[in-house]
């Protein structure tokens, strides 16, 4: 054996550590004109130690300056440089996923509609957000009629194959999990009328350069199917970590069409509130609806 590698085996090294494909991931977002840090440090709200999520991407897509409102897109991902494959498995979403609202998506203005019932008594509700501005309308996750419940990665077991679950969640969904607590902690919350106020939208991804493969487990016979991007939400409770969490994972393959298809819609319509429909946005008194 050589006493030092060579110049194929030092690059076949970095190649499978996932160092060139964090550069290319967030080369291609530069491209979309959005502002990339690599390697950004956070506060675990746990330990209190510092972490770090490799790629950090931010676009305003919306301001003006004279109502002091601004809509920004933001990117938080782990990038995964593994050829074993992604597997998800799921099943119809009930009644009460089909009413959540992802508490990745912050507003800058919340809504309520009070009932008059007489003899100085009423009733007050505060509808979300998310469906009264009619992101629920453009999110596409939110209208996939699935969710995912269990995932887990296919590794190679001695002569056979294994489905790895055990160490994932600790691995994976609960670093990004924090890493969305303290990001949120970091935006600003306007209340004076002198504030600034924003749309501030985070998408939390896990790129693999892997399959990802989606298992009905409802289907009379259950198979996986190839797809692009899998949403995956969990409940956490623990230490400071509470809340429903969600992650993304998409192909890195796919990156491109998960942008177009999933985050400029939701951009987009940001963006129309703040530019052309301020009235309707900032009118925060509904009327009753039964």
């Amino acid at each position: 054996m050589a006493a030092n590698p060579t110049i194929d085996e030092i690059m076949s090294a970095i190649r499978d550590s996932g160092y060139l494909m964090e550069q290319e991931v967030a080369t291609q977002l530069e491209q979309r004109d959005l502002h990339v840090r690599t390697n950004v440090a956070f506060e675990d709200p746990d330990e209190g130690k510092s972490r770090e999520i490799d790629v950090v991407a931010v676009k305003r897509v919306a301001h003006d300056e004279n109502s002091k409102l601004a809509a920004f897109v933001e990117l938080l991902i782990e990038c995964k440089n593994s050829a074993n494959p992604f597997v998800f498995i799921a099943r119809p979403k009930n009644e009460g996923d089909k009413h959540k609202r992802p508490e990745e998506f912050l507003f800058p203005y919340r809504y309520e509609m009070k009932k008059d019932l007489g003899g100085g008594r009423g009733l007050s509700r505060q509808p979300s957000a998310f469906s009264h501005l009619g992101f629920d309308q453009v999110y596409s996750i939110h209208q996939t009629a699935w969710k995912a419940v269990q995932f887990c990665r296919i590794d190679r077991k001695g002569s056979g194959w294994h489905a790895n679950h055990g160490g994932l969640y600790d691995a994976i969904f609960y670093p990004m999990s924090k890493a969305i607590v303290a990001r949120k902690k970091e935006v600003p919350r306007g209340t004076r009328p002198e504030d600034w106020r924003y749309f501030w939208f985070f998408f939390p991804l896990v790129v693999t350069s892997g399959e990802l493969f989606l298992i009905d487990a409802t289907a009379e016979n259950p198979t996986p199917e190839p797809v692009e991007h899998v949403t995956f939400q969990r409940e956490l409770k623990s230490g400071k970590l509470s809340g429903s969490f969600t992650l993304t994972f998409v192909q890195q393959q796919s990156l491109e069409t998960f942008l177009a298809s999933v985050v400029d819609p939701v951009a987009s319509l940001a963006a129309d509130l703040v530019t052309n429909r301020q009235a309707f946005l900032k009118e925060t008194d509904l009327p009753w609806v039964d």
